[in-house]
């Protein structure tokens, strides 16, 4: 199969048929959404958050930290009608990052402080400022095919934002990386969750979110091993038995799609691994998307076979047999997946949802 700039075709097909996707009631695979269908309804959220004068004091003053830890804050957080107590809220974002006092983007947790808190069935949600995508397409878009070509991904939406009574206006919704996002992906979400940092490798300290962690970072050396096998033939057995390899072949033909370069297989940069113990497998996670479609560094025109910087993507496409499933699985993805009519369709969708929210909302 020769190589094809599809990341090309794709923004042929954008400019031509208006961008879009498939309606998101299709592009669950496998896994059903949020328990009140928060990511399919067309109405527009109005999330308020008014920190506590504790919680305000310390993002302010202590914005960030190096590494892993963030400082959090206490809010009381009211949409439709109903007010949650107690939730965390954290400063998020590298490039993106914006104070306080300016259009921050935010992590809420509504169950760190408060045992089985849920935002319509969720324990944790981002709110994007979408600095880096003024379109604030790009999310929405992005995860609605991955979770077409069966990568689980958590969802997004839109969502009117308030902070301390100051309008931030229109912000994008992120499902977070919690437990109710594993419970609806894996048979079992008592496994172990790694978040990296930014242009962090397996072969550097990741931070495990959940799960208990009995035998340390065990299964991350075992990952590294697997990675390492001087043999290609060896080593091609040795990540089949740790690793999703469908789902890292599926995610890696999605990112090449999108060129979505600021990915785990072109630059170690946005993804979560979670530890499948009903398969005591490794399933990789995709993760910021604001930056799809040649907005980072990348060309448009990526072959089929994208340059790999993560370490286990770079060591699974170094094998004949692992080049050869993945460009299988490539071709019938972008074959299935990609229509021109039905993505032109859906990006209409979308942008007229976000132009009505302008119209009605000046400055949103």
């Amino acid at each position: 199969m020769k190589p094809s700039p599809w990341s090309l075709w794709l923004l042929s097909a954008l400019l031509t048929a208006g961008l879009g996707w498939v309606a998101p009631a299709a592009a669950a695979s496998g896994s059903s959404v949020a328990p009140d269908d928060l990511f399919l309804r067309t109405n527009l959220l109005a999330i308020s958050i008014t920190l506590s004068d504790e919680g305000r004091r310390t993002l302010r003053e202590m914005p960030s930290i190096s590494g892993h830890s963030k400082p959090k804050g206490k809010a009381v957080v009211q949409e439709g009608g109903r007010s949650y107590r107690d939730v965390a809220v954290q400063l998020k974002g590298t490039t993106s990052f914006q104070s306080l006092d300016d259009s921050p983007s935010l992590t809420l947790d509504f169950n760190q402080f408060v045992t089985d808190q849920r935002f319509h069935g969720l324990d944790k949600i981002s709110l994007n400022n979408s600095l880096q995508d003024p379109t604030r397409l790009h999310e929405k878009l992005a995860r609605e095919l991955f979770a077409a070509a069966g990568v689980p991904v958590p969802q997004a939406n839109y969502a009117m934002v308030t902070l301390d009574g100051r309008p931030l206006g229109l912000y994008v919704l992120v499902e977070g990386f919690g437990r109710s996002f594993l419970k609806r992906h894996f048979q079992d979400a008592r496994g172990k969750l790694y978040e990296a940092g930014r242009l962090q490798d397996i072969d550097e300290p990741l931070q495990l979110k959940s799960g208990s962690a009995p035998g340390g970072r065990s299964d991350l050396a075992r990952l590294l091993r697997a990675s390492r096998v001087p043999d290609p033939v060896q080593r091609f057995a040795a990540l089949e038995a740790v690793v999703d390899l469908e789902r890292l072949f599926s995610m890696v033909a999605v990112e090449s799609m999108l060129c979505h370069s600021d990915s785990y297989s072109m630059n170690r940069n946005n993804y979560r691994i979670y530890h499948d113990p009903s398969t005591d497998r490794f399933v990789f996670l995709p993760h910021g998307m604001d930056r799809i479609l040649g907005t980072h560094r990348s060309s448009l025109d990526l072959s089929i076979v994208p340059p790999a910087m993560g370490v286990v993507v770079r060591a699974v496409l170094s094998t004949k047999e692992g080049r050869r499933r993945y460009v299988a699985r490539a071709g019938i993805l972008f074959t299935n997946l990609f229509d021109a009519e039905r993505l032109g369709a859906r990006v209409d969708e979308i942008d007229a949802a976000i132009v009505d929210v302008k119209r009605r909302f000046p400055g949103a």
